[in-house]
């Protein structure tokens, strides 16, 4: 007995699929075919897919996997379980985010908003043909009864599990003489783009020249505008899994923090660790501020006033631009030194005051402008936000060093970087150390390699302007320090793994060099020739033997004796990267089923604001993810 029919066709740049379950289908004629358009029929129910979109009218609706740019309640976001959002057809959610449900089953809409607003490259729409009398509305409160929960949390849609998701679906609905119709839209050239970036992304977590090029190919010949492609790669990066992790612990806070009116000092500090860690993991910052907007509400995360460094640069800012013209004079250098520091502190606290200041006065400019016809007051404010563009591409330029293994820096960075620089540099000789380099040393997080990385680029600037090295050399040097990393992360897997099974000769000299043309040899059968410099293997060595007494003896006492200090004194003598002790402290706290929150205690109480991880440092564009498209990273409107 036929159990269940499927049909396949395409129409433009969607293809579509339609499953049918239900008693007595073998008899069943559900679909008609025009020149431009399929439509698909049964009693009281009908969905027509044309070269532009679709109509439908029924009782059923539609659902699809949230990611990012599809709007997800702040309910469905509290529930780990859901996965997927669920429409049906005449329905609404009211204020209260309760569903609202109308007679009106009957609707339409483009391809370009269904992929918009859903999923960017897989959405589903459902229909239930009965013999059900009554009201619409009554009916699909009935099969939203049945089915929602299914709906909501299943993830067969995620990998083409076609069969298992009919059969599921009419399972849950429960309703042996119902019929039931799925219908499956793809979007060609999104889910080119989106299998061609995964492709990449899996593979190396960073996209080569070659790479960039084939990509720009799909989108152009797609017609895939920046917001699509931007969403999908945000997406992509979200489902590895230790990327999920640090996503959804931050969305966790923030959910945590609705029913406050402002976020702890402790909460914030974690969210900028979060933040920090995401950016070493390549994770889009837009994924991070959309969260905000969407959870945050506008509240204050620190204070409810304006904080004085910002009331200090809105009355710079008045003054100079709406103040007497005795007063409105040409841009004062002191003045926009202290713009910036007031900026840089906002950055380090991810605090959104300076965006409404210069949003307020960039909007005053504006009107001023326009009712006075003289454009001289909006130039001399745009020649100021220059500054601040420089400013976000250092500090993004920058960042991507210190917190990132094998950045992607070439010849331009380095020219742009230096430019920048120079321009700093003649508003205040001090500017660029004090907000930019003084910052990144104070960081908790930086590694130890980062801190290399950043001193070879100060240093090589330096050469470069007294003519004494090349923008090739800088390069060159950080590609040499790049490998040189790469290197110690493979001979620190190597050697830990030596140590594990208890290697004998290791606590001499001798013993140690067999050890390293060992592993030479082994790295080597793996990848290019790998030549071990001995003082970089000694390195290694004496790193994992830190580790080890702070594991057996250290850590012990600090739980113990709830030591913060203690800690702190290992950490910073040690001279190890914050962020691998605290991965082996959780490592520690579970094989040993202790409470995580032990070292929460320890770390998290009352954390000294300006040494938590700085955010905003952002990859660089053309990373996996480019910069906001604008300042809530929100889609376009059609």
């Amino acid at each position: 007995m036929i159990k269940d029919l499927r049909l396949h066709g395409s129409i433009g740049q969607v293809d579509y699929f339609a499953f049918v379950a239900g008693m007595n289908i073998h008899s069943t004629y559900f679909h008609e075919e025009g020149p431009s358009r399929i439509r698909f029929f049964s009693p009281g129910n009908e969905l027509t897919i044309s070269d532009h979109g679709i109509s439908y009218r029924g009782t059923g609706g539609s659902f699809c996997e949230y990611g990012f740019g599809v709007e997800e309640s702040v309910t469905d976001m509290k529930k780990p379980d859901i996965l997927n959002r669920l429409i049906m057809f005449g329905a609404f959610p009211d204020n209260n985010e309760r569903v609202v449900f109308t007679n009106n089953i009957q609707g339409e809409e483009t391809f370009y908003r269904i992929f918009l607003q859903g999923h960017a490259v897989k959405n589903y729409y459902f229909i239930v043909s009965s013999e059900f009398k009554g009201e619409f509305k009554d009916r699909q409160k009935q099969i939203l009864k049945s089915t929602g929960k299914f709906l909501k949390r299943t993830d067969l849609s995620d990998g083409d599990r076609d069969t298992e998701l009919l059969d599921s679906l009419y399972s849950a609905l429960s309703e042996e003489r119902s019929t039931l119709y799925i219908f499956k839209l793809i979007n060609r050239g999104n889910r080119e783009y989106y299998d061609a970036f995964r492709s990449f992304y899996l593979k190396n977590r960073k996209l080569g020249i070659e790479e960039e090029l084939f990509l720009e190919e799909i989108a152009s010949r797609n017609n895939i505008d920046s917001y699509q492609r931007e969403r999908m790669k945000i997406e992509i990066m979200y489902r590895q899994p230790e990327n999920r992790a640090i996503v959804d612990e931050y969305k966790d806070i923030l959910i945590n923090g609705l029913k406050k009116e402002i976020l702890h000092s402790s909460e914030q500090a974690k969210l900028n660790r979060l933040r920090t860690l995401g950016i070493r993991n390549n994770i889009s910052v837009i994924l991070f501020n959309t969260l905000n907007i969407l959870l945050l509400k506008g509240k204050n995360v620190q204070a409810d006033e304006e904080a004085g460094y910002v009331n200090e640069a809105r009355s710079i800012l008045e003054n100079l631009f709406f103040s007497d013209s005795s007063i409105k004079r040409h841009i004062i250098k002191e003045d926009i030194v202290r713009l910036i520091k007031a900026n840089n502190k906002a950055c380090s606290l991810n605090e959104k005051g300076m965006e409404k200041v210069l949003l307020d006065i960039g909007k005053a400019c504006d009107d001023l402008s326009r009712e006075t016809d003289d454009f001289s007051v909006l130039e001399e404010f745009s020649s100021l936000v220059t500054y601040f563009d420089r400013y976000d591409n250092v500090r993004a330029m920058l960042g991507n060093l210190a917190f990132m293994k094998n950045p992607e820096f070439r010849e331009d960075a380095v020219r742009s970087l230096l430019g920048n620089k120079k321009a700093f540099d003649e508003l205040d000789d001090s500017l660029f150390h004090s907000v930019f380099i003084k910052e990144l040393y104070r960081n908790k997080y930086i590694t130890g390699y980062g801190k290399r990385k950043i001193e070879l680029v100060v240093k090589g600037l330096d050469n470069i302007k007294h003519g004494e090295a090349a923008f090739k050399d800088v390069v060159k040097d950080l590609k040499l320090l790049a490998d040189e990393e790469n290197l110690y992360s493979r001979i620190y897997s190597a050697l830990k793994e030596n140590l594990r099974s208890f290697v004998p000769g290791l606590e001499v000299r001798g013993g140690r060099d067999r050890v390293r043309a060992e592993i030479e040899k082994n790295l080597s059968e793996d990848g290019p020739p790998a030549e071990i410099p001995a003082e970089l293997f000694e390195k290694v060595f004496v790193d994992l033997r830190k580790e080890s007494i702070y594991l057996n003896q250290i850590l012990p006492r600090i739980i113990q004796n709830k030591d913060t200090a203690l800690r702190e004194d290992f950490l910073r003598n040690s001279v190890l990267d914050r962020f691998l002790i605290e991965s082996l402290e959780q490592a520690y706290l579970a094989q040993r089923g202790l409470d995580r929150m032990l070292l929460e205690k320890l770390t998290g109480d009352n954390p000294l604001q300006e040494l938590e991880a700085a955010s905003g440092f952002e990859p660089l564009h053309k990373g996996f993810a480019d910069l906001p498209l604008s300042h809530l990273g929100t889609p376009p409107f059609e």
